[in-house]
Parts: C-alpha cells; sequence; structure tokens
C-alpha cells in the first residue's frame, strides 16, 4: 500500500498487486501518481517537494531508474 499527503490532501491509497521493485514502484510513479494528484491544486502541486522513505526496507526508491525519473519530474525537488 502506498500513500501521502500534502497540504491537508490524503493522496490514494494506493495498492500493489505484488511484492515492490523498481518497476512497479516506477509504474506508480508515472502512471498512477498524477491521477492521485488531481484534486490537489495546481499552485500546491507546484511548489511541493516529493519525499519518500528511503530506509533499508525500501530498496526501489533508490534505484538511478526512480531517482532520474524524480530529478526530471520534480525538478530535484525530491527527497530521499
Amino acid at each position: 500500500v502506498w500513500c501521502g499527503m500534502v497540504n491537508g490532501y490524503l493522496i490514494g491509497p494506493y495498492f500493489f498487486e505484488e511484492n515492490v521493485n523498481r518497476n512497479s514502484y516506477l509504474q506508480l510513479l508515472r502512471e498512477h501518481l498524477p491521477g492521485l494528484l488531481e484534486n490537489v491544486d495546481l499552485a500546491t502541486r507546484q511548489r511541493m517537494w516529493f519525499q519518500q522513505d528511503c530506509t533499508a526496507g525500501a530498496p526501489p526508491h533508490s534505484v538511478l531508474i526512480v531517482r532520474v525519473f524524480l530529478n526530471n519530474q520534480y525538478n530535484n525537488r525530491w527527497i530521499g
């Protein structure tokens, strides 16, 4: 299960069908997160930072392809 919060908005939840890996996490970011953020007003989306958990239990968050996507999508406004 993935969910997020931004400026009082609850984002998600999003349910993964299998264990999370780099491909399924990237698919969430590319294909599902934009739709999940539709209810967040544009001004908030333009100034928000994306923060993800990168503890030892979350390696899909730190693979190169995910970091490159986040750099491009959030203009280096992400933490994790």
